[in-house]
């Protein structure tokens, strides 16, 4: 059967179904492109529900709104908040084949089409000979297949800083396709183009976080020399003036920000660094909190000045999230080794200190470990910007530089990725409620290796994890190296 027999079957055009409709017919085209052995322009066909399917077709629906995938699909089989690829023979035409793409929510429908593109196609193409090449996938019936997934952990999150993104649509694109749904951006200055981003995040199903400083300043906190009682007064009152001046009026999602805990000292002008940073978030954010009862609050603590006292720590409002990073070794460390085993199993014990010290209040946890940003040429910003409208020439540069860095980083995950799923693994069995999840990362300029199995890791922490390095490092869209 020839591949120009393929179409896309969809129950509605809108919201993030449409998202998918797009991708699938950006993805599944470039494959049905020849026809003996000639390369020329294609259009797959997209049609409503509602006709007959004669040959082969991809189906596209939430369960609960397809009269034509609950033809073929009982509710049983899509896992609960997840999805369900399924494979199977055309009823009416035993050569053709119906790919089924559905889940009871648009989010999980666009990762079942992201599941389909990126794991069904390498793991089902056919061999010939000693090769397997994924653009002749549709040259032959495609195996017969069902999978269902759900996520382990709810939020799985991005944090970066917002002026090294050079292209915020492919940023975004790319976290989309890890299956990726909180973005945390940290700025000096509002970006212009603020509300284009978080729409654009939106229409993904990404919720948008926007990072501040709350008496942060660079340099690791050793320029901070005041945190009497009447600097944090002074501190609050810029907080507030800030949020309200620049983050009330935005759709975003919530509001990030760091204090002065990334100090390598316990102490500041003889005060307790925990005991100084529970009073001015306690303060601070049961002000905003009265004042704005929905707005979700992200504290991102750095647990270098903290870990030994974290009595004054588990006083921290239970309506705040704490994101907590510098735990310790890999995979809270910058670099992807464990050579110190002790370390790690140190980390391991902070780790499930930190899990339980609030009760069920909300936490998360940044991995690390992938490249971010070249330290060494980073430039701070100096004012408002328009945040990701870089020239093409600007990505390609900084993906040239980050190359080499790229390839290392790939090699150490490879090696120690395991230790970053165990530590998932401890989170899961130590956790009182649910975990953000949390990693840094560049990905306007491709998706890399590390960001992927990270991702996956997130996702879906109890496979194996060779299966799952294999899985993703036979992506289309992955970069090895």
């Amino acid at each position: 059967m020839k591949q120009k027999d393929w179409k896309i079957v969809y129950s509605k055009y809108e919201g993030m179904e449409k998202r998918t409709v797009e991708l699938l017919s950006k993805e599944v085209g470039k494959y049905i492109i020849r026809e003996e052995g000639v390369y020329t322009l294609y259009v797959l066909p997209c049609e409503k529900e509602g006709g007959e399917i004669e040959k082969n077709a991809i189906l596209v629906g939430l369960y609960n709104e397809s009269a034509l995938i609950r033809k073929y699909v009982k509710a049983e089989e899509i896992k609960p908040n997840g999805f369900l690829v399924k494979v199977i023979k055309n009823p009416q035409n035993e050569e053709g084949r119906i790919i089924i793409l559905t889940a009871n929510d648009e989010r999980e429908l666009f990762y079942a089409a992201v599941s389909f593109l990126d794991d069904y196609i390498p793991d089902n193409t056919p061999w010939h000979g000693a090769v397997r090449m994924q653009q002749i996938i549709f040259d032959e019936p495609l195996n017969e297949y069902a999978y269902s997934e759900t996520a382990q952990n709810k939020t799985r999150s991005v944090f970066t800083w917002g002026h090294p993104i050079n292209d915020y649509r492919a940023y975004i694109d790319n976290m989309a396709r890890l299956k990726l749904n909180q973005l945390i951006i940290w700025n000096d200055y509002m970006p212009l183009n603020v509300e284009e981003i978080i729409d654009y995040a939106h229409s993904y199903g990404i919720g948008v976080i926007f990072g501040y400083a709350w008496g942060w300043k660079p340099g690791f906190g050793k320029n901070i020399t005041d945190i009497s009682d009447k600097r944090l007064q002074e501190l609050k009152a810029e907080i507030i003036k800030e949020y309200e001046d620049n983050y009330a009026k935005i759709a975003c999602d919530g509001i990030y920000f760091q204090s002065f805990t990334e100090n390598e000292n316990e102490y500041v002008g003889g005060r307790l660094i925990a005991e100084a940073v529970r009073v001015l978030v306690n303060d601070t954010g049961s002000t905003l909190l009265q004042k704005y009862p929905n707005l979700k609050l992200q504290f991102g603590l750095h647990a270098m000045s903290v870990k030994n006292h974290l009595d004054e720590i588990a006083k921290v409002d239970k309506r705040i999230e704490i994101l907590w990073e510098d735990c310790g070794s890999f995979p809270y460390h910058y670099t992807p080794i464990v050579k110190d085993e002790k370390a790690f199993a140190d980390t391991i014990e902070f780790t499930k200190k930190i899990l339980t010290l609030r009760g069920d209040a909300p936490v998360g946890l940044l991995f690390k470990g992938m490249m971010t940003l070249d330290w060494r040429r980073f430039c701070r910003q100096r004012g408002p910007f328009v945040l990701g409208e870089n020239a093409q020439e600007v990505t390609a540069h900084d993906m040239r530089m980050r190359h080499y860095a790229w390839k290392i980083f790939s090699a150490e995950w490879m090696q120690y990725g395991k230790y970053a799923m165990e530590m998932l693994k401890v989170i899961k069995e130590n956790a009182l409620g649910e975990v953000n999840m949390c990693m840094a990362g560049a990905y306007d300029g491709g998706i890399y290796l590390p960001q992927a199995l990270c991702a996956q890791m997130f996702r879906t922490l109890d496979d194996d994890y060779g299966e799952t390095l294999k899985k993703v490092a036979q992506r289309d869209k992955v970069i090895i190296g």
